[in-house]
């Protein structure tokens, strides 16, 4: 049976090493190369994943680089795990069984991007699917769903471990049947289906108007594999990677650092504390009580306008 795999986070070098430990030997990995890997949640170098299994690799950094040769090479499979890009209908149908995809959310159920990020949001469990590819998002038949849980404390890498452990006993529970050519993909419900949409960094910025644990979700969903959530200090740029809630009665102005105890700062928020246990910043900048993180728009735009009259009178005077 020859397999061909499209992909490069670690969800796909799970799928490659499985394929490998459950024997099978005619397989071809293509793997994403980005222009900057730190932009790829998760990004992994299948070139050396590949070589560990004794499988084929080329690189591509986009997909339809890779689809003279896939088309040569005319899978029985086709896998496609871990790739945001649009993989074409003639790729697809360069198959002669069956092209695959994976997503971590309880099909019909998130549908679409981001998907660990909004899981944690909205604190809702996952999956572990490996379904039909079709040409319309996360649609296709489904072959295998194993469900694992997020909870109120689980952050991006958390979600991420527990989906690879899902992803790794759907591969077990599956591939025997795949390979004995037993594999009976199930049709979704449509009728309830929903979606997540696309998310980029600039989604991890925080509103310190908004309650605590409201932060303390974006904090978890945005942290580590993702890019983090973060905030401002003037012109310098504070990356919060963990936080927690403090049970104190404290008033404090949003957006205000109230103490200061070691590496950790408490912030005041909409609703109350936050403790910012991990971080990091650009510029040497480091947290003192008092000051303010975040843009005020009335307060930046008031400065601004400062700033003006006082260079329209130094112009004025100059002539």
């Amino acid at each position: 049976m020859k397999v061909a795999v499209i992909g490069g986070v670690t969800s796909t070098e799970l799928l490659v090493r499985k394929l490998a430990a459950h024997g099978f030997d005619d397989v071809r990995v293509w793997g994403y190369v980005p222009t900057d890997s730190t932009n790829v949640s998760g990004w992994v170098d299948l070139a050396r994943v590949a070589a560990d299994c004794g499988f084929a690799y080329a690189p591509f950094r986009k997909v339809t680089e890779c689809e003279a040769a896939l088309i040569d090479f005319a899978p029985d499979i086709l896998f496609v795990v871990g790739l945001s890009q649009i993989v074409p209908q003639s790729m697809i149908d360069a198959a002669t069984r069956h092209a695959i995809g994976f997503h971590p959310t309880r099909l019909p159920k998130g549908r679409g991007r981001a998907a660990m990020a909004w899981l944690v949001l909205r604190e809702e469990d996952g999956a572990a699917n490996f379904f039909e590819l079709r040409q319309g998002v996360d649609d296709g038949p489904i072959h295998v769903q194993t469900v694992y849980p997020v909870g109120p404390d689980d952050t991006a890498s958390s979600v991420e471990a527990k989906m690879l452990d899902a992803e790794a006993r759907a591969l077990d529970e599956w591939l025997p049947r795949l390979k004995a050519g037993k594999a009976v993909p199930v049709e979704q419900d449509h009728d309830d289906a929903s979606w997540f949409a696309r998310r980029t960094p600039d989604d991890g910025r925080i509103d310190w108007q908004q309650g605590a644990e409201a932060i303390d979700r974006l904090v978890r969903a945005s942290t580590r594999p993702h890019p983090g959530a973060f905030s401002h200090a003037g012109d310098e740029r504070v990356v919060i990677w963990a936080s927690s809630l403090v049970d104190r009665d404290e008033a404090g102005v949003p957006g205000r650092i109230l103490r200061v105890e070691g590496d950790q700062f408490d912030m005041a928020t909409g609703d109350g504390i936050l403790r910012v246990s991990q971080w990091e910043a650009t510029g040497g900048w480091s947290p003192r009580v008092g000051q303010r993180l975040g843009y005020d728009p009335e307060i930046e735009i008031a400065d601004l306008r400062r700033r003006l009259a006082a260079l329209e009178a130094k112009m004025s005077g100059d002539s």
